[in-house]
């Protein structure tokens, strides 16, 4: 049975990376998101069980205790982490996972999924990055900044990316995600079964000739 791909949406606060997912799942069917678990507070619309698993401190501690996370980071005062068992469930029913994620869980999911699939997205430019997170008005400006610096070293790390979606228009870059995992399912590695069971077939039929 083909085992599940993984997908690892990633990026710098401000690149819209959780619109964009919002707008992949909804469009494209067999892809189950992960929710991930954060010890931040809600922001306007988010839900609990939809964007996050939103917990105490206390709780995300006893969590990782437990070793119940795939990764988990600790950014902006805030931690991230993505439940694991959950993950390797949906894989090995072979039904294909997304993920949304700071940068550093990237780096994490690396070294156990290395074969998982890396798309880093960004707006064109550093200042269009820095307009969206002013316009946020959800943070005050020193927090701001921080983001922008942290911003400046992920993207030094950029090329380690399978792919990059620039995130100038939503439509196109929710179009090249979408493209990125058609082919990604498309390529032969995922279908070694079919391919040798029709390869016999290509070979009992010519010696029948």
């Amino acid at each position: 049975m083909r085992k599940g791909m993984l997908f690892v949406l990633t990026g710098p606060s401000g690149a819209g990376k959780g619109t964009v997912l919002t707008r992949v799942i909804t469009t494209l069917s067999g892809l189950a998101y992960s929710v991930s678990v954060t010890t931040r507070k809600p922001r306007t619309g988010e839900l609990d069980g939809i964007h996050y698993y939103f917990k105490t401190e206390k709780e995300f501690d006893e969590m990782q205790e437990r070793g119940e996370f795939l990764e988990s980071v600790c950014k902006f005062k805030h931690k991230y982490g993505t439940p694991k068992s959950k993950v390797k469930e949906q894989l090995e029913k072979g039904i294909d996972v997304i993920l949304e994620i700071e940068t550093k869980g990237a780096t994490k999911i690396r070294e156990e999924f290395p074969e998982a699939i890396f798309i880093f997205i960004t707006p064109s430019s550093y200042n269009e990055l820095a307009r969206r997170l002013r316009n946020r008005g959800t943070e005050e400006e020193e927090m701001v900044k921080m983001r922008l610096k942290i911003a400046r070293t992920e993207y030094r790390s950029i090329g380690q990316y399978d792919y990059i979606a620039i995130n100038d228009d939503l439509d196109s870059c929710v179009d090249t995600v979408i493209a990125i995992i058609k082919a990604e399912r498309a390529r032969k590695i995922n279908y070694e079964d079919l391919v040798k069971k029709l390869a016999s077939l290509y070979r009992t039929h010519k010696n029948e000739e």
